[in-house]
């Protein structure tokens, strides 16, 4: 198109609700400090879990296989908490370096 494809009423009209957007202080200021979404946390995330190093990953591994084996032979709920608070962390550092890995993040 040579123009901008709006006739001259229209162009007046766009202009006013410009300025009434403009005036809006909250607006403004909403607009301003919006933050990145999840996916920048989310990259954040798994280049922290790449600078995590792989023998605390191989440490918190063995331990969990450790409690599972203590656990199978005594079934005391402390035991089972014990490896729960072990296991959760392992698992989530290891889907971190997965995926990390996967999306090419890794050092």
């Amino acid at each position: 198109m040579d123009g901008s494809g709006l006739s001259r009423r229209e162009l007046l009209i766009l202009a006013e609700i410009e300025r009434g957007l403009s005036a809006e202080r909250r607006l403004g200021r909403a607009l301003t400090r919006m933050r990145r979404g999840p996916r920048w946390l989310l990259g954040g995330v798994l280049r922290g879990a790449v600078r995590v190093p792989v023998s605390l990953f191989a440490v918190l591994l063995a331990l969990s296989a450790g409690l599972v084996l203590v656990s199978a032979d005594d079934n005391s709920p402390g035991v089972l908490v014990v490896f729960g608070l072990v296991w959760l962390p392992t698992l989530l550092l290891a889907v971190a370096r997965l995926t990390a890995h996967r999306k090419g993040i890794v050092r």
